[in-house]
């Protein structure tokens, strides 16, 4: 009953989002809203519900290992399992833009979570901080479209399956896709409650932490709208968009998720020693080495996603290992710094060398 119930909440859960992304794009196109934007806000938004909705529950529960993995799980799957998958299938190609704002903006967030949380807890204050970073960056997102819209720039990286005149018109435009969005949140809301319950019940049945369910089968599961949208823009060509997403559900989860749930929540949510020492910042290294795979060519090639993905594979064996006492977790760790992030850095060097001989050949 409790795997059934968790398949249901994970279904419901993507149901839901796919309606709420449905209407978010209606809007977009309605309103005329340039698509990287929409990509890195209300897209991103859309397929970051699940991760808001599921953060509030636990927190509500008194899981609060459970929130904090979540939110972390995702941020490091978005990139490494999302981007891989994607680039492998299609590479990827990388605006600039992407590099020179968006990125940096992941990293500044990642290092900002990273020392709240170096006091083992995080509090309603930190909360208020998180959601202060998010009112920045949404008035820096403001700014950008009105400069956009002044200088009559319009990228074109998403493609709407409808045009303006396909959508339905007056009142009727509005009820149906109002309609959408509380169909589709009702149906994360339920999901969440069915997959953060049937979490905690499997978490305890398998002896498994319930940080380390919230950083891989938690996290995946809420991560699978956002390869949805990912792998929908790439196969159609537009493949920027599945940067823009990734890049925006990341600064969700983190500045809205987890900031507007510090201040809901009515308890103080300890961090643990695990996710200080690991996790946390295994997430901001993620981050930042989107910047040397970025610039190498401002492209993903496959190789640069069998990468990601190789490294996701890792991280989570590390963590089954770690949490079974597996007596090869040191072996493991020792391969990774000395052997695995060594060559990593050496590929990325010669990637970047590379790209600049041909820029100049």
């Amino acid at each position: 009953m409790t795997v059934f119930l968790f398949i249901a909440g994970l279904v419901a859960l993507i149901a839901g989002a796919e309606l709420f992304l449905k209407a978010v794009d209606h809007f977009g196109l309605k309103w005329g809203v340039s698509p990287l934007i929409m990509g890195l806000t209300v897209v991103a938004f859309a397929t970051g519900a699940p991760e808001l909705a599921i953060s509030i529950k636990a927190a509500s529960s008194g899981s609060a290992d459970l929130v904090l993995g979540n939110i972390v799980g995702s941020n490091i799957a978005n990139i490494l399992l999302i981007l891989g998958i994607t680039s492998v299938l299609t590479p990827l190609a990388i605006s600039g833009r992407i590099v020179r704002v968006d990125v940096p903006i992941v990293i500044a967030s990642s290092a900002l979570l990273f020392g709240l949380s170096l006091d083992g807890k995080l509090t309603e204050l930190d909360g208020i901080i998180l959601m202060l970073g998010l009112v920045a960056y949404s008035a820096f997102t403001y700014y950008q479209i009105q400069k956009s819209k002044k200088d009559g720039v319009e990228e074109e990286i998403f493609e709407y399956a409808e045009s303006p005149d396909e959508l339905a018109q007056g009142s009727f435009f509005y009820i149906k896709n109002i309609g959408f969005l509380i169909i589709g949140l009702a149906m994360i809301v339920q999901g969440s409650d069915w997959m953060v319950d049937s979490a905690v019940t499997i978490a305890e049945a398998l002896g498994l932490s319930e940080l380390v369910i919230g950083l891989t089968i938690v996290s995946i599961g809420t991560s699978l709208p956002e390869i949805a949208t990912s792998l929908s823009a790439a196969r159609k060509g537009k493949a920027d968009i599945a940067v823009a997403n990734v890049m925006g559900s990341n600064l969700y989860n983190m500045l809205l998720t987890l900031g507007l749930t510090l201040i809901i929540a009515p308890n103080v949510l300890d961090v643990s020693v695990k996710a200080i020492n690991l996790d946390l910042p295994f997430m901001l290294a993620v981050s930042i080495a989107c910047i040397p795979i970025f610039i190498a060519g401002f492209n993903m090639t496959r190789s640069d996603g069998s990468i990601f993905l190789f490294y996701y594979a890792a991280y989570l064996t590390y963590l089954v290992m770690d949490s079974v006492g597996s007596g090869y977790v040191d072996i493991a760790r020792n391969t990774m710094l000395w052997v695995v992030i060594p060559a990593t850095v050496l590929y990325m060097v010669l990637r970047i060398r590379i790209y600049k001989k041909t820029r100049l050949g």
